[in-house]
Order: C-alpha cells, then sequence, then structure tokens
C-alpha cells in the first residue's frame, strides 16, 4: 500500500492543516496505527495522535488504487472541505513505515516500556533455547533407541538362515501345517501374521531358541518357495470365508482344486532335507461302475477321495502326494467332475452311440471300469469317400458316400445306420459350408460367386482328405488352378500422350473393362457375352490389375482395350516392361526413342549460339541439353547442381535460346537473389529483357501488367504470395523456382501460390540435395507435373513413410527410377577438371525500406559534412575513412550504430540463408568481416538457429588459435567467423569449401589472403567465395571504383597507411554521391 504526496494533499486541501500534520509526525505525536485489509482489497487506516495535551483518533479508508475514499477524526478541524492536521500526521506516519503485509500494527513505546520489553524478551529468548536443548535432547535418545534397535536387528539378521518344514495333516480334510527354524523348529501360530511380518520386517520372538528379523535374506532358498507357496494361497479369497473371526490364515492351509497343482508344482521340486515328503506320478486306473437300467445307464465314480487340478488328479496319503496324469484336453477330468458334483450321471440308451463318438472312447483308458462295458463305436469297417463335381448349372456339388459292412449309405440319408464320428464330421462341415443342401439327392451345392467356395475347395477339401477318401471330376479340379491369360500391352506416344493398348486372345477388348472391374470386385468368375466362363484367378490380370492401380486408373477408363496417360510416365511404363513377368509389352519405335533420347543425353544436339558456346563449360553445355530435352517433350525438371556450378546460367542460356517474342516466362527467388537475377540476366544475355516485379504494390501491380513488354519476369516467394492473383489472367512459357526447398512444404501459401501459375514449362533449382526430404521432393515435382508423384497421402504410406521409417530398399529404388529421368545434379567433383579452382562470385542484396530510409539519412549527413570540408586544400584521411565507416557499417547491419533496432539486416538475413544451404550440403563456411561487433551479432544468430561455429578475433590467442583450426579441419562444424586482423594470415583452414566476405575489403590483397586460407596447398575441393555488397551503396560503388583503380583498396582499409589524398576530389565526391 503506498499514499503518494498528491493523494495526501488532495483531502488535506487547508495548507495550515497540512503544515499541522507535518509537524506533528515530525514531533512523533503518531503514538499507534493499525492497518487492516478486507476482501475487496480496501484498507483500513486506524491511528492515535497524541500531543501531550490532547489524543485523538483517526479513521481513514483506501480502496485497491491507493485512492483515500473516506476519513474520520473526533476533532473540530475535520470536515468534508479538509482532512484535519491529525489525519495528515498519520498518512505522513504510513508513508514513512511503507506497509507492506497486513495486518500492520505500529506503537511507539516510551524508554521505561522498552527496558521492560528489552528484559521479556531476553527472558522468552532463553526459556526458548532452554525448550530447544530439551528437544535436542529428546530427540537424541529417540536416535540411540532406534541404533540400538537397528545394531541388534543386525546382529539377528546375521544368523544363519531359517528353514521352514512342511506337514500334511491327513483328517476329513487335507491340509498343509509350516515350522520355522534351524535345529529347533517351532509352528508358524498364524500364516496371515507371518507373511505380514516378512513384507514389514519385523522382529518376532517363537521361543527362547528363536527370534529373528523377518527379512527374505533371512530364510533359505527353500524356505522362500514356501513363502511364495503362502502367498499363493493367501491371495485365494476363499480361505478367509473359514475364519471369519479373525480376519486371516491361523496355522494351516486347506488343500483343494484351487491350489493342489501349485503346492504339488512347488513342494515336489524341493531338495530340503529337514522334512519328509515324498511326490510321485503314476499310471492307476479310476474305478467307475456301469450300471444299466431298462432305458438308461447309471454311471458313478466307486469311493473316489482324490483332489481334481486344472487337468490332473491327485491323491494323498500319509505324507505322499500322487499325481495321475489325464488328457491335454481336459475331457476326462471334467467328467469326473461331472460325476462328482451328480454323485452319479444317467445316460440315455439312444445317447450311447454319441457318448462313445464323441467323449467316452477317448477317455475310457484312465477308467477300470465295472459292470456294463461300452463297446468300440469304431469297430465296424467303413470306407468314406467325398465326391465332387460342377452341374450344368456351374453349381458345385459334392456328397459323401459311407460302405459299412457290405451296406452303402450317403449323408443326409443314413437312418438306421450306426454313423461313425468320422461321417458326423464331414457332414457337418458340409452343411457348415454349402449354399443349399439336398436331402433328396443327398448333396451339398456351393456357389461359384462364393469366396467360401474356393476357401473350401483349397483349404477345405486337402484338410478332409485325412478322414476320407476325395473324388473330384476334371473341371473341378481345375478350379483351384490359375488361368493363364495372353494379355499384351501396347505402348506408344501420341499427340503428346502416352497411349496405352491392351490385347488378350483370351478377352475380348470390349469386354475387358467388364472383366477387370469383376476382377477388382474380387469375383472369382466372369461370363463373357459368349457364353465361356472364365476363372480370374490369373498372373496375368494381377500384374494387370496392380500397373492400373500403381497408376491410380480406373477399368472405365478403358475404351475398347485403349487408354491414355500423361507422358510423362513413359520411363516408368518402360521399367515396368523391363521388369513384367506375365504381361507381354510391344514398345513403338517412337516411344523407345524417347528413352533412348533420356539415356544417352550427351547425344542430344540442340541449337545453341555461339555466344554460349563461348561462356559455357561442357557440363552446362549438358545441363542446357537436358533442360532442353525435358522442354522438348513438355516435362519438368529439377536442376539440383552443386551451389556455385552456374545455375542460374544455365537456365538463362535455356530461356535465351527459347526465346518467343510473343511469350514471356517468370523467375520465382527468395529476396536476397532478386537483384542478382537481374545483374545475371543483363550480363549475359544479349537479347532479353527482364523486370523485376518488386516494391510496393503500385509498383508490382504496374510491372505485372507490363507482361508483354518483358521476356521474363522476376519477383520473390514473398512477394509472389501476396500477388499470385495478380497473375491468374497470364500463361508463362516457363516458370523457374530458385531455391525450391522454399516450397518443401506443400501447405505453405509458397507451395500453393506457384502452383496456381500457368505455365507451359517448369523448372526447379536447387543446390542441396532434395532427397534429404521426401516431403520436399514430393512438393517440388507437385509442383513440376502435378500427380505425377500421386497425392501426398498417397505417396506417403507408398513411399516415405517404409523408406524414412522402416528403411525399405526396394521402395527406395522405385522411388528413385520414378524420379532419376527429371533430376540433373553434379557436384563440383564430378567436373572438378572443367572448373577454375577458384569460383568467384558477388551477391547483390537490396536494402529493405526502412534500411534504405536510415543509409539515405546517413548519406545526405555525410554529404552535408563533406562538402563542408572540401575548401580543404587536402582531404582530411581520418574524416573521409570515419564517413565511409559509418555507411559500411549500416550496410552491413544498423544495429550497429543504433541500439533502438531489433531485428537482423537484410544482409544477414541473406547471409544467413547461404550458410542453410551450405549446411544442407555438409559444406565448412570461413566468414570473414572486418567489423569484431558484427561477428558477435552473427554468432548469435547461429546460436538460434542451432548452426555450429567457431570465432576467432584478435583477442583469441595463440594457443586457442591452434586449437580452434585444428577442430575445425576434424570436426564436424559449419562456420568459422575470422575477423580482418586475427584471421587474415596464418591460418590452414582447407576443410572449407566456402568463403563469405560479409563486407568485402577495398584492399584486394588482403581479401585474397583470407581467401587463401581455404584455397591452398592439401585443398581437394573447389573453394566458391561470395561477396556480399549492398545494392546502390557504398559497398557497389567501391567494387566499381576497384575495377578503374587497382591500388584505391588500399586507401580505405582500416590501419592500412594508404594515402587518401590520391583520389581526385571528383571521385571521393562520387564515392559518397546519393
Amino acid at each position: 500500500m503506498l499514499v503518494t504526496d498528491k493523494e495526501l494533499k488532495s483531502i488535506v486541501s487547508d495548507t495550515r492543516n497540512l503544515n499541522i500534520g507535518r509537524n506533528y509526525w515530525q514531533s512523533g505525536y503518531v503514538k499507534k496505527i493499525k492497518i487492516t485489509a478486507d476482501r475487496n482489497n480496501h484498507y483500513l487506516i486506524k491511528g492515535v495522535v497524541d500531543n501531550d495535551s490532547y489524543q485523538n483518533d483517526c479513521q481513514i479508508t483506501v480502496d485497491e488504487n491507493n485512492k483515500i475514499i473516506d476519513y474520520q477524526c473526533d476533532c473540530f478541524w475535520c470536515d468534508d472541505i479538509s482532512a484535519c492536521g491529525h489525519i495528515a500526521a498519520v498518512l505522513f506516519k504510513v508513508q514513512e513505515l511503507s506497509p507492506d503485509y497486513f495486518p500492520f500494527i505500529f506503537e511507539e513505546k516510551t524508554n521505561d516500556e522498552n527496558a521492560f520489553l528489552q528484559q521479556l524478551m531476553l527472558f522468552q529468548e532463553k526459556q526458548k533455547q532452554a525448550r530447544i536443548n530439551s528437544e535436542l535432547s529428546l530427540t537424541r535418545n529417540l536416535i540411540n533407541n532406534y541404533k540400538e534397535d537397528k545394531i541388534n536387528q543386525f546382529s539377528l539378521i546375521s544368523q544363519s538362515k531359517k528353514d521352514i518344514e512342511v506337514q500334511i495333516i491327513t483328517s476329513d480334510y487335507y491340509a498343509l501345517k509350516f515350522r520355522v527354524g534351524n535345529e529347533k523348529k517351532y509352528a508358524i501360530k498364524n500364516i496371515t501374521k507371518f507373511i505380514e511380518a516378512i513384507e514389514d520386517n519385523k522382529l518376532v520372538k517363537y521361543g527362547k531358541q528363536l527370534e529373528f528379523v523377518h527379512t527374505l535374506n533371512a530364510f533359505s532358498e527353500d524356505a522362500l518357495k514356501i513363502i511364495e507357496l503362502m502367498k499363493y494361497c493367501l491371495n485365494n479369497q476363499k480361505y478367509y470365508e473359514f475364519y471369519p473371526y479373525f480376519g486371516g490364515f491361523k496355522n494351516e492351509i486347506e488343500i483343494d482344486s484351487t491350489n493342489i497343482d501349485y503346492i504339488y508344482e512347488t513342494l515336489s521340486q524341493l531338495e530340503n532335507t529337514n522334512f519328509h515328503l515324498n511326490f510321485y506320478e503314476i499310471d492307476r486306473l479310476i474305478a467307475l461302475n456301469i450300471i444299466e437300467q431298462d432305458d438308461y445307464y447309471q454311471i458313478e465314480l466307486e469311493d473316489f477321495n482324490g483332489i481334481c487340478g486344472k487337468k490332473d488328479i491327485y491323491l494323498i496319503e500319509d505324507n505322499t502326494i500322487e499325481l495321475i496324469k489325464l488328457d491335454n484336453d481336459g475331457k476326462a477330468l471334467q467328467f469326473i467332475k461331472n460325476c462328482l458334483n451328480k454323485d452319479e450321471l444317467l445316460l440315455s440308451k439312444k445317447d450311447l452311440n454319441d457318448f462313445n463318438k464323441y467323449l467316452f472312447n477317448d477317455i475310457k483308458k484312465y477308467f477300470d471300469i465295472n459292470g456294463v462295458n461300452f463297446s468300440d463305436s469304431k469297430t465296424e469297417a467303413e470306407v468314406l469317400t467325398l465326391y465332387g463335381d460342377i452341374d450344368e448349372y456351374e453349381q458345385v456339388k459334392f456328397y459323401l458316400e459311407c460302405k459299412q459292412n457290405n451296406q452303402i449309405f450317403y449323408s443326409f440319408d443314413h437312418d438306421g445306420f450306426n454313423t461313425s464320428m468320422d461321417f458326423d464330421l464331414i457332414e457337418n462341415y458340409l452343411k457348415e459350408m454349402s449354399d443349399v443342401i439336398d436331402y433328396n439327392e443327398h448333396c451339398v451345392y456351393l456357389n461359384l460367386d462364393n469366396e467360401k467356395t474356393y476357401q473350401f475347395l483349397n483349404q477345405g477339401l486337402p484338410f478332409l482328405a485325412n478322414y476320407c477318401e476325395i473324388m473330384v471330376s476334371d473341371a473341378l479340379r481345375k478350379i483351384g488352378q490359375k488361368s493363364q491369360f495372353s494379355i499384351t500391352v501396347g505402348v506408344s506416344i501420341e499427340n503428346d500422350l502416352l497411349a496405352i493398348d491392351i490385347d488378350s486372345i483370351d478377352i475380348p477388348s470390349q469386354e475387358l473393362t467388364d472383366v477387370l472391374n469383376a476382377y477388382r470386385r474380387k469375383k472369382k468368375f466372369h461370363r463373357l457375352k459368349s457364353g465361356k466362363l472364365l476363372y480370374l484367378e490369373s498372373d496375368e490380370l494381377e500384374e494387370l490389375d496392380n500397373l492400373m492401380n500403381d497408376y491410380h486408373l480406373s477399368a472405365n477408363m478403358i475404351e475398347d482395350g485403349h487408354l491414355d496417360m500423361n507422358v510423362y510416365r513413359a520411363f516408368s511404363i518402360d521399367n515396368k516392361a523391363d521388369n513384367s513377368n506375365h504381361l507381354v509389352f510391344n514398345r513403338s519405335d517412337v516411344f523407345k526413342n524417347v528413352i533412348d533420347n533420356f539415356k544417352n543425353t550427351k547425344k542430344q544436339t540442340f541449337a545453341l549460339s555461339n555466344h554460349y558456346q563461348k561462356i559455357l563449360r561442357d557440363y552446362q553445355k549438358f545441363g542446357y541439353q537436358w533442360l532442353r530435352l525435358i522442354t522438348s517433350y513438355g516435362f519438368g525438371g529439377v536442376l539440383a547442381d552443386d551451389m556455385g556450378l552456374g545455375k542460374t546460367l544455365q537456365i538463362i542460356a535455356l530461356l535465351d535460346e527459347c526465346r518467343d517474342v510473343n511469350k514471356t516466362s517468370l523467375v520465382v527467388c527468395p529476396s536476397s537473389l532478386l537483384l542478382n537475377w537481374h545483374d545475371e540476366i543483363c550480363r549475359f544475355s544479349p537479347n532479353l529483357k527482364c523486370k523485376c516485379v518488386h516494391g510496393n504494390l503500385t509498383k508490382r501491380k504496374k510491372a505485372i501488367s507490363a507482361f508483354d513488354e518483358a521476356d521474363v519476369l522476376i519477383t520473390t516467394y514473398d512477394y509472389m504470395r501476396r500477388d499470385y492473383k495478380l497473375y491468374e489472367d497470364y500463361e508463362f512459357e516457363f516458370v523457374i523456382l530458385d531455391e525450391a526447398q522454399y516450397i518443401k512444404n506443400p501447405k505453405t501459401k509458397n507451395a500453393s501460390a506457384v502452383k496456381s501459375l500457368n505455365s507451359k514449362h517448369r523448372f526447379a533449382l536447387t543446390g542441396t540435395p532434395i532427397e534429404n526430404s521426401l516431403a520436399e521432393l514430393w512438393s517440388i515435382f507437385d509442383f513440376l507435373m502435378p500427380d505425377y508423384l500421386f497425392n501426398y497421402h498417397y505417396f506417403q504410406g507408398t513411399y516415405e513413410t517404409p523408406i524414412v521409417k522402416n528403411q525399405d530398399e526396394d521402395k527406395q529404388l522405385e522411388l528413385k527410377k520414378l524420379i532419376s529421368p527429371f533430376i540433373l545434379r553434379r557436384n563440383k567433383r564430378d567436373v572438378l577438371k572443367e572448373l577454375p579452382d577458384k569460383i568467384e562470385k558477388t551477391m547483390l542484396l537490396e536494402f529493405s525500406e526502412e534500411e534504405s530510409k536510415l543509409y539515405l539519412a546517413n548519406l545526405m549527413q555525410v554529404n552535408k559534412e563533406l562538402q563542408e570540408k572540401m575548401h580543404y586544400e587536402k582531404v582530411d584521411r581520418i574524416v573521409v575513412l570515419a564517413m565511409l565507416t559509418r555507411l559500411r557499417q549500416i550496410c552491413c547491419e544498423p544495429r550497429l550504430l543504433y541500439d533502438n533496432i531489433l531485428h537482423i539486416s537484410s544482409k544477414l538475413e541473406g547471409c544467413l540463408e547461404l550458410i542453410r544451404n551450405f549446411q544442407g550440403n555438409n559444406q565448412k563456411v570461413l566468414l570473414f568481416s572486418s567489423f569484431t561487433s558484427m561477428l558477435d551479432l552473427i554468432s548469435d544468430e547461429l546460436e538460434k538457429q542451432q548452426i555450429s561455429y567457431y570465432k576467432l578475433t584478435g583477442a583469441t590467442s595463440k594457443e586457442k588459435r591452434h586449437q580452434l583450426v585444428e577442430q575445425f579441419q576434424n570436426d564436424d562444424t559449419t562456420v568459422f567467423l575470422i575477423s580482418l586482423k586475427a584471421g587474415g594470415t596464418g591460418l590452414n583452414l582447407t576443410a572449407a569449401e566456402a568463403v563469405i566476405h560479409f563486407d568485402p575489403w577495398w584492399n584486394m590483397s588482403a581479401q585474397n589472403q583470407a581467401t587463401d586460407r581455404a584455397y591452398r596447398i592439401g585443398q581437394k575441393n573447389v573453394v566458391t567465395v561470395y561477396k556480399l555488397v549492398m545494392k546502390n551503396s557504398v559497398e557497389e560503388k567501391i567494387l566499381e571504383l576497384q575495377n578503374k583503380k587497382k591500388n584505391l583498396a588500399d586507401t580505405f582499409v582500416e590501419n592500412n597507411e594508404g594515402n587518401i589524398t590520391s583520389m581526385s576530389t571528383e571521385e571521393i565526391i562520387n564515392l559518397f554521391s546519393i
């Protein structure tokens, strides 16, 4: 809570009252203050002001915003117009105390009161200390007691391990009892408490000779197994019903069907010699009495005293448990349980045959039968035969025949015969699989259009052969075998389309669509119009269907055996033809010529003017021929050459040689490359007229509307995102995407914008290997040739997921074959012999609108200062260098001069983009700057983007320099930031393949020395050197002067002793001109 002076004066408006209040406060008349807060954050201040003559009580209310909303005092001078001096005194005191917790209480004490309080506090402190000492003593005693207990327990734990003895109790029921100890053993009187003692590590005393801590380590290995047995039985809730009055086991565990298996398995494996139990597995028949009555049999067990386990029977006598093994299916055990549950079973005489067939024949070997002995139902010799055929209505027909004692009967007609279990099972199986049962003909019919029929033929008949003889007709036998069709696929190129003609001597071309549709509906047969029935299980149809599915083609697209596809499928179709196993492909001469042209690109001879013959290198001429070949067939392609190999120049040659005065092409590139494209076209093409679509919206609209006036329009991805609707009415001859990874995410506006453009030909340029990102690959191809890699959902499931997640090499090879005809990639090592040792590039960058205003403002100020200095006979070198440095710093990064700028500069943004490209190619970069503060800003951005780097400046020690160089040469760090002073000479950094001069050095020899840190003996790779220069700036003018005056550079390098007076007045004025 804080009451401001302004608020205080607003209620104590009378100056006299205000001065009196200040005097009361300063004189110490405010004796008591109590402040409380309510739920609404309102503060109630109660104060007492005593000036030795009068005592006044005050009350003030302050709201949550520290505004005084009410005040009261019992004096005569407090009214609605102005609060009194007492109120003012209390508020001055509150300001002095600055309370920050509530309730808050202040009370002024007299000297006597203060002395008394000090004595009281001293007495209370002594009492407090005495209480603490007493508590500490009690705690120490408690610790000692626990310590003594632990020592005693430890000594008890260290004693010999305890055994547990097991005894079997046999009386009216069977049970286990337990004793624990070593030489002398004591009975476990309560099993539940025994287990709880183990779980709680309790100390338990059994008698004079046995007391120990019940930890698991205290028991022998066999005892631990018995403890697990106890726990198993404890978990059976049934046992608690026997002892409801104490809630657990006492001294025994009853043996019954729920635990007998576990008891036998556990105890029979123990090797403890401290107790004597016997376990045997015996072959003993179980006594069974069968008594014949008038119309039924009475079945009962004789004197059975065994315990039923999960599958077997156990007999217990004295200290012996005997195991009688029964069948694994549990039939015998279930029969015994049924007998035990009802004391006896009654069997109708008419059910005798089924009783024998389905139950007793399998289990009677386990019983000693007294009384009536059932005969074996399979004693009568029989022969079972299953017959099958196809009738005239194309229905599959089956019937079962049984020969028994020179008699014959059939399925569904066997009254009066004693059928076997095998007969019954086969008959029931036929019922289950059939579509129709004909009781008159004693057979079943199966529909050939039913999948279940083929399951029966292919799987059911081999299974039934184990139970009967199978006799089927030749017609039926062929149904299970695949058909063989002669199918030929003709491939040709007509009217810029891939023409597919499918022909078969077995399937009329007019009916091919119906046959394929039937196959796709999983039909097994199809009847032709001629009446011929085709069995559709066929390798040829399967391959043809797979071919259609691979290209997302519908059978309805086929007209009289013919369909058309996009011509870019030619290479894929050719590959499938080479790998076909069942289809015969006939490829036309035109088709073969297209494939051969792509396989032998070096043989292409598209016209190339002398102008480009002179300036293109051999690998660039090859690239040009490849671009022309792609264009000639209406395909799209990816020029993926390594950085620095001249992708831009190859595209310029293509645009120039294919130039049509009535057609315009479009280049879309990153912002940092906009001016580069313009300058490169102007530099290399004598014919192409180009315009940049940039600036504000009005300028961009004007440039686009002048569509017909330019051969090439150049814009950026950023502008394209905003302007794509402005291009809707225009059709371009070529659309070129530079740094095509900008559309790697198909959901971005970048991707959707460029894909909406209308064009005849499309190319994508990227120096980053696109196979590093399959999603990027799909998006680029979706721009080049929509649907070539199908929709993304299909592509992801068919290629991306299997390749990325499952490392599916077959899918990887399949995808590579799909895309390889449309990608041309060369790296520097491939064409090293044709390259110069060092490639130098000047990268022109454009100021943002804000940067441009800032630069022009500083340039105008420099010009004003320069005009004032020019009347001197000699130019002040220091002054000119200072002016130049200021402008250079703005070109690099305005933040070097201005603290209130938060975003990075255009040059730094372009530099980071360049570094990311090198990082994507796993290439190392040296970055030089003459400003160490600039290196600091660059390093900050590298850290944000998680790009690894080292930094070397003049402050780096010799030892550290050596260490950094060694690390950069041998590890995978991407960037080495180096200042001019520190790294211009004396470093060997041949691991780098690229050099960036962030602020190009005007001393050419110094710049070359820096470049030579990478380009020197030991360098095995071509070095690409980039100079970053801001368009329309002092940087660009310095480069122009360098070409005119080689020694000019030495004049402007910091700490260079060159004489600036060697420049003419005109040159200096031009350097700083607007």
